[in-house]
């Protein structure tokens, strides 16, 4: 049950405390209960889903280290009214949905933070004296809080406003009006407008809205290929080093997973977006992205299998669950090893030579007048960089769009696993570049491509997946029995999973001729040539 929506008051330095409760207690019998000092951990995913969803997630612990009780409480609260949702006693601060006990509320979790993890974005010490107004039988008629707060690693002159906090007690309505009443029209304290959160936010320079793995910015109509292009690399390249850190840190897979896909885009446009860069540079810059995307390969794979892994036993036997666990335990050695791996070539001379040279290039915003200036082969190895970039991507969209349906079109049943790989890499292109310069298409109608796009690459991804995982698996089982990892009854297991992904991936491959024939129906197709028109 939501609790009821308390009033909060903002107290400034300059207001006496004492005052506060003076005037109070002309009216009412006030009791004071102490005071406390505690550690707020405000909580939210690198992406901010509690803040988006308007919710504010916190753990408290008293800041007493000699207290005999230190166990600490996790709060949900709607950021909006200040209502707690969620009040549960926690040990630590939780990293994961799967770390509250609460069946509601785990899943209440699991739905909007998915796979992340809840990180720690800011920590204050709050200062709480606490009073509560009691009638004559002592029966207890509201609650007040005065709050002062102090942001950790912030300075003593920049930190939040106090605040007094009047909760209302069930039953007893008047009185929680009549103590806000006087607060408002005689001590004249302001409402808070904000969550705290906010306040603090702000205190610390800290934006909810900035990370965006897709949000572009708008491309205007004027650009030339190589300002767009500029543009939409610097927003890729800020999205990998924002990434970095927690990929480093291991804190949640999407960290990796979101590096990868800004790594992959940046290849794209490299490699769609032509005559835009010398060639020399092209070359070494298509070759240094290629394997930064293969050396973040292995520890991104042993994630899938991890994250899949709980699945992978229910669809086995009873009889056969308990053996696969032997798997989970070389996937997670190996994990280790790779992610070592991937942290080494990180730290690597070739990858910061790769991240200031990409830095260089993306800084020349005179990159086409220097092209103009050059003569012969090396003018025309840039010829498109200051073109229109609407013409440009409008040629390149329109010709991926093509091959799409030839690729597609020449695809049977009797067709090789490759070609519906290769089929998928012309989709990925395809999605990539509308998403990239869909503003500049007549009527936006171009998107209306995306969602018959998305449903037949989800069907050539997950045949892809499966066609990674069956073949790795069977190198999986042979490498643990190598090791020493794998019993009789762990390879008939892995036997049976390889089975069952079989099924899905003949059902996935069968029904991989529905979702193409959708994708290429004649009136998307006249929708997409008449979003293309210039």
């Amino acid at each position: 049950m939501k609790s009821l929506h308390s009033a909060q008051f903002i107290v400034s330095q300059s207001i006496d405390s004492d005052a506060i409760f003076t005037l109070l207690q002309h009216e009412f019998s006030l009791y004071e209960t102490g005071h406390t000092r505690l550690k707020c951990h405000y909580l939210d995913t690198f992406d901010w889903r509690m803040y988006r969803k308007n919710y504010v997630c916190s753990w408290y612990q008293t800041a007493n280290k000699r207290a005999k009780n230190r166990e600490g409480i996790f709060f949900i609260h709607e950021k909006e009214t200040g209502n707690s949702i969620c009040e549960l006693p926690l040990s630590r601060v939780p990293g994961f949905s799967k770390d509250i006990n609460h069946q509601a509320y785990r899943r209440m979790l699991d739905n909007i933070l998915g796979i992340r993890a809840l990180m720690t974005v800011a920590v204050l010490t709050v200062r709480r004296r606490q009073l509560i107004i009691l009638d004559e039988e002592h029966k207890t008629l509201a609650l007040l809080q005065l709050e002062q707060y102090t942001i950790d690693e912030s300075a003593d002159d920049d930190q939040p406003a106090g605040r007094l906090i009047v909760c209302p007690v069930r039953g007893y309505p008047k009185v929680f009006k009549r103590v806000v009443q006087l607060v408002t029209e005689q001590l004249k304290l302001p409402h808070s407008r904000e969550a705290l959160l906010d306040e603090v936010l702000a205190v610390t320079g800290k934006r909810p809205d900035t990370y965006k793995l897709t949000g572009f910015q708008e491309l205007e109509s004027s650009f030339s290929t190589w300002e767009a292009v500029r543009i939409l690399l610097q927003h890729l390249f800020s999205v990998m080093q924002a990434n970095e850190p927690g990929l480093r840190e291991a804190i949640d897979t999407e960290f990796l997973h979101d590096y990868r896909v800004a790594v992959r885009r940046i290849r794209s446009i490299l490699g769609q977006i032509k005559h835009v860069f010398p060639d020399k540079l092209l070359a070494y810059f298509k070759r240094e992205f290629f394997w930064l995307g293969t050396v973040t390969t292995p520890t991104r794979d042993l994630d899938m299998y991890l994250l899949k892994f709980d699945g992978y036993i229910q669809a086995l036997p009873d009889d056969l669950q308990q053996h696969l666990e032997m798997f989970r335990l070389f996937l997670q050695r190996h994990w280790k090893i790779e992610h070592a791996r991937l942290c080494r070539a990180l730290d690597s001379k070739r990858y910061q030579k790769l991240a200031s040279e990409w830095q260089k290039i993306l800084a020349n915003a005179d990159m086409p007048l220097q092209s103009e200036m050059s003569t012969g082969s090396q003018a025309q190895e840039t010829c498109n960089a200051a073109e229109p970039v609407r013409i440009v991507a409008r040629q390149r969209i329109w010709k991926l769009y093509k091959r799409i349906l030839k690729e597609g079109g020449s695809i049977t049943p009797q067709s090789h696993d490759e070609g519906l790989h290769e089929l998928r890499k012309s989709c990925k292109k395809f999605r990539y570049l509308i998403e990239f310069f869909q503003d500049y298409y007549v009527g936006k109608s171009i998107k209306q491509l995306l969602k018959p796009l998305k449903q037949l690459q989800d069907n050539l991804g997950d045949f892809q997946d499966l066609c990674v995982q069956i073949e790795q698996l069977n190198g999986f089982a042979e490498q643990m029995q190598q090791e020493g990892l794998a019993d009789t009854k762990t390879i008939m297991a892995m036997g049976v999973l390889v089975e069952n992904l079989n099924k899905r991936k003949k059902a996935l491959r069968a029904e991989f001729g529905r979702q193409f024939e959708s994708f290429i129906q004649p009136e998307k197709k006249a929708v997409f040539v008449e979003a293309l028109r210039v």
